[in-house]
């Protein structure tokens, strides 16, 4: 060998040095760790004291590739960096001599290295290629033999989902159509046809059933209704639906009355759907002439699918509602925060508690306690559309302000006071508007510290007889009246009015145009004396006048 040649080592040799288990022979390791890309071959025969055992170290390491010379290092270093980078990616556990420029002659395996002072080993280097071949091709073969069952059961995880998928998706749905609108015409007792019944996978698995007409007419109407828990539809039934949701639509109140509990028949027979939940989403219950828009709520049902109660309350929760089904019709609970009455209505109830029924084409409130109109508002109201309209109340006043009261009932009347009295009120009508315009109502009525604006009558008093006065305002300490109304105009009997020194009784006449005529005997009492004179005052209200009769 020349001995001015310079080795170096290899990403092997590299790698061997760093682990000892890659050469299996301590005097080539001796060697290999020697090789630093600087010293020639004497140099290093002289460092180690053994020129000859050097020299067949060298060989055997370059024809292992764990070395070198410096001129061919480039194209070395690659090469062997490639195979370092296989046998990586390999899992091999040890590197020793390789050859071809990797692997070691045929012969030389099975020569015997002589014994050094350097080892005690003589054991031939085996070739990389010889080492790493069998235990990569078995790597290879027991990855594929792992991977093999791996990939069969991803392709089949896949396959089965596709075919529940596909199961889900053409399912004839439709089948569960003449069920359900059995069941549903069992639970509202009235007809019910579905437009369409679809699957909906998002948000949640569910069926949709869409354009759902109630009654005979469909008169009432919901747009969509979702029934959740698929897979429980699976099979012949019964089948437990644990939540449905409401959305949209128009409900005739008769027939949420329909859902009272079921007759004997219905009992003996077994509901096939049987739900146990219902969310209320942007519903509208339509009750004759009322209607209560934006409805929100949830309806709890039995075990056997009879309906619970029903808990609704509007958008913005000024009004919530309590429905129970009975045999007599439906229990109804209402609760009220700054609520108006209807669109068309300036009334607006600060609160209002009241309970009463629902029956067909009726709605009964046995009491109500309403804080309105700067008072409080107490009786009991009944509303009957199933022949036109047709209401009665009664109600108890207590201080309600004449001002609120006459900027709702009667813009052109300015009284102010707090009102007390007693209200009797009927009506009947085509509509709600006609209802209204048909009313006659009976009032008992007492004003206290009150002012009515239009005519001043103590200073027509003191005028004295032939006297005329316009305008002005008249204050008293307390007026009572009893008032009759009617479509034509209002009757007021039984007039007093007390206002200290000063006192009037009467009667008067109101027309619904606000035309007023009044015949009055006021008294005005002095120290020593007391004037009584007969004044009449007429005019269209707000401009009143007095007259003094001589």
């Amino acid at each position: 060998m020349d001995q001015n040649i310079v080795f170096a080592k290899t990403p092997i040799g590299d790698e061997a040095v760093r682990q000892s288990t890659r050469v299996v022979q301590r005097n080539m390791r001796m060697v290999l760790v020697q090789v630093d890309g600087k010293m020639t071959v004497a140099e290093l025969g002289t460092k180690l004291g053994d020129p000859q055992l050097v020299e067949r170290a060298l060989r055997e390491l370059e024809e292992g590739g764990f070395i070198a010379p410096t001129l061919e290092a480039v194209s070395v270093w690659q090469e062997s960096k490639l195979q370092l980078e296989r046998l990586k990616g390999a899992g091999a556990s040890a590197i020793s001599l390789a050859g071809s420029k990797f692997s070691p002659p045929t012969d030389l395996s099975a020569k015997s290295l002589p014994v050094s002072n350097f080892s005690t080993f003589a054991k031939p280097v085996q070739a990389a290629g010889e080492q790493f071949a069998e235990p990569v091709q078995q790597q290879e073969e027991s990855g594929s033999t792992r991977r093999s069952p791996l990939m069969l059961a991803a392709i089949g995880l896949v396959v089965l989902l596709l075919i529940v998928v596909s199961g889900l998706l053409f399912f004839p749905y439709d089948r569960f159509k003449p069920g359900l609108e059995e069941e549903l015409r069992k639970v509202w007792q009235t007809p019910v046809a579905i437009g369409s019944v679809q699957i909906k996978l998002l948000p949640q698995p569910g069926l949709l059933l869409s354009d759902v007409r109630i009654g005979e007419r469909g008169d009432s109407t919901v747009d969509q209704i979702r029934l959740y828990s698929l897979f429980s539809l699976l099979g012949s039934g019964p089948y437990t639906l644990e939540r449905i949701e409401i959305s949209g639509g128009r409900i005739n109140v008769d027939h949420l009355v329909g859902m009272s509990p079921l007759s004997t028949e219905q009992k003996g027979s077994a509901a096939r759907f049987v739900a146990k939940q219902a969310l209320i989403e942007r519903l509208t219950v339509v009750a004759g002439p009322l209607t209560l828009n934006e409805l929100n709520g949830e309806v709890t049902f039995l075990a056997n699918g009879q309906m619970q109660k029903a808990a609704l309350q509007t958008v913005d929760r000024s009004l919530r509602l309590e429905i129970t089904p009975g045999r007599q019709g439906a229990a109804l609970t209402a609760e009220a925060l700054g609520w108006r009455a209807t669109d068309i209505s300036p009334l607006t109830f600060d609160s209002l508690q009241a309970k009463g029924w629902l029956q067909k084409g009726k709605l009964t409130i046995q009491s109500f306690d309403s804080r309105t109109m700067g008072g409080v508002l107490k009786g009991t109201w009944m509303l009957d559309w199933s022949n036109g309209l047709v209401m009665v109340g009664e109600g108890a006043l207590e201080r309600l302000d004449c001002r609120k009261i006459s900027a709702i009932f009667a813009p052109s009347l300015s009284l102010e006071g707090d009102l007390i009295g007693t209200l009797r009120l009927r009506g009947a009508g085509r509509n709600w508007p006609a209802m209204w315009e048909s009313a006659e109502a009976s009032l008992e009525a007492v004003v206290v510290r009150g002012t009515l604006h239009g005519v001043d009558l103590g200073e027509a008093a003191r005028r004295g007889h032939g006297a005329l006065v316009r305008a002005g305002s008249t204050k008293f300490d307390r007026l009572a009246v009893r008032m009759a109304i009617d479509p034509r105009q209002v009757v007021g009997r039984d007039l007093t009015m007390n206002a200290g020194m000063f006192t009037a009784a009467g009667q008067f006449v109101s027309s619904r145009s606000g035309q007023v005529e009044s015949s009055l005997q006021v008294t005005m009492q002095t120290s020593v004396s007391s004037l009584t004179l007969p004044i009449k005052v007429a005019g269209t209200l707000p401009n009143l006048q007095a007259t003094v009769s001589r």
